[in-house]
């Protein structure tokens, strides 16, 4: 982002006083193809299940989009039983990929594929990353992944997790035994790890112990000896019962805060459909998995945002996505967006469609318009009053969507005392959807609290913290943010 205006948000309650008649809520990220960005189109593809855990980042170096992707081909018919792979694709404009031979990993006796790394039994969640602080070429790139021998027990028994370095993202070297694994404790879906650069560690999301589908992170210096993992994300009694299992996480830094995305998969008896099926009379939303959103401003605190609503939301009966999607190792600001790639299907959760179409497996791009997480919203009438704010008051942007109704504004001090000229009569409303609009002002006033001399309550105020507050008027519409220059 190159905008230089102070921005803020509402993704918590960190800039907000008071909320009268307003709730919070997200707005779903826009999918940018109603059919997946990446399918099966090649040849030596034929056998592979494609789209499993994304990882996609944008190659500033090299000017360059890069995704490593999961695939598998089953090793038997008995649930579970598969081997993993990774393979590699690139893109000039994030939209159209090309699946590159790289002709390094044979498969079904032949390299003539986009493998980057072989398929391993029972291996899972691999996350790749490009480390922005490390000095040695070898290791520019990482990854953690997950696999289990021929001789482990399945049933209760997680993948450990290992790790292997790269220095272009293609050749990968896998350290020797002694190195591996460096969680043997294991996880199992996404490894997501990144260089937190307010706790300057390396962090990862792993999964409860024994494998309990709740989000935990554990911590390095050299991402190789780890912390033992924390609960820093689990369901609570605000969620219903039908969302209790939280399958994953990834996140971003961004304005401040770290956002996570937060794959919830909808199921009441998971062992119940195991043994039996999705039947008519269940609720649509059965053994689905979408995404909600969740922040920190510490990276280890964390909390539920935008009243625990999707953000990225499964599609309709008929099409590619309607069973799940599931985010990438790591969004990511593209311009004033957040782009989310994500893996999609029209299967359900450890099983298969709904309705018996045909299984389809992708992956797909969404993206969120610029600071639109999470919204203030209203369908009637409400305010917001902020916090004091160190702005100018005839220096204010709203990003907003008044289409359905108005918005107006009225400028206090610390005292809720209106500012002259800044009133709520003073504004002229705004009826409008844009990301970026100044707040006009019937006249031109030109004071603000303090510009004036007088006595000890002026002095009191111009001293306050911040120096004045922001009442939003809403009338059937949605706030997401306040700039000021």
């Amino acid at each position: 982002m190159t905008d230089q205006k102070a921005a803020f948000l509402f993704i918590d309650n960190t800039f907000v006083e008071k909320l009268d008649g307003v709730v919070r809520g997200v707005v779903p990220a826009k999918k940018v193809s109603h059919k997946p960005l990446i399918e099966k189109d090649r040849a030596w593809e034929e056998e592979w299940l494609i789209g499993g855990y994304v990882n996609v980042l944008y190659d500033e170096d090299e000017d360059i989009f890069k995704m490593w992707y999961g695939v598998s081909r089953r090793l038997s018919e008995t649930r579970g039983e598969s081997a993993d792979g990774l393979a590699y694709a690139v893109s000039q404009d994030g939209i159209h990929w090309e699946k590159p031979v790289l002709n390094l990993v044979e498969d079904a006796g032949s390299k003539v594929n986009n493998l980057v790394f072989p398929l391993l039994r029972w291996g899972a969640g691999t996350g790749v990353m490009k480390d922005p602080i490390e000095t040695d070429p070898a290791k520019r790139y990482k990854m953690l992944f997950m696999f289990q021998s021929g001789d482990m027990i399945f049933a209760g028994i997680v993948q450990p997790v290992c790790v292997a370095y790269s220095a272009d993202g293609i050749h990968w070297n896998v350290p020797q035994r002694w190195l591996n694994p460096v969680i043997p404790q294991g996880s199992d879906t996404h490894l997501v790890a990144y260089w937190d650069a307010k706790i300057h560690r390396y962090v990862v999301y792993l999964r409860g112990r024994p494998n309990v589908r709740i989000i935990c992170m554990a911590e390095s210096d050299d991402f190789e000896n780890w912390t033992p993992r924390k609960i820093i994300v689990a369901p609570d009694e605000h969620d219903p019962p039908q969302d209790f299992e939280f399958y994953g996480m990834s996140s971003l830094a961004f304005r401040g805060f770290r956002i996570g995305f937060l794959s919830v998969f909808h199921t009441l008896h998971e062992g119940w459909i195991a043994r039996n099926r999705i039947e008519d009379w269940m609720p649509e939303w059965m053994n689905r998995m979408d995404i909600q959103l969740t922040c920190s401003k510490d990276g280890r605190i964390w909390h539920r945002a935008g009243n625990r609503e999707p953000i990225l939301e499964c599609g309709p009966r008929g099409s590619h996505d309607s069973g799940s999607v599931y985010p990438s190792h790591s969004p990511f600001v593209r311009g004033d967006e957040i782009w989310v790639y994500h893996s999609c299907s029209n299967e359900l959760h450890g099983e298969g469609t709904r309705y018996g179409e045909e299984s389809r497996r992708g992956i797909n791009l969404a993206k969120i318009e610029k600071d639109r997480l999470v919204c203030l919203k209203t369908e009637a009438q409400g305010v917001v009053t902020t916090v004091p704010l160190s702005i100018q008051p005839n220096a204010l942007w709203i990003n907003a969507d008044a289409t359905g109704g108005s918005i107006r504004v009225e400028i206090v001090d610390p005292f809720d005392r209106v500012v002259p000229g800044f009133a709520k009569e003073d504004c002229i409303p705004f009826s409008a959807n844009e990301e970026e609009y100044r707040v006009q002002w019937k006249s031109d006033p030109q004071g603000a609290v303090g510009d004036q001399e007088g006595g000890l309550e002026e002095k009191m105020v111009s001293q306050a913290r911040g120096g004045v507050k922001v009442k939003v008027y809403l009338d059937r519409a949605r706030l997401f943010a306040l700039y000021a220059s």
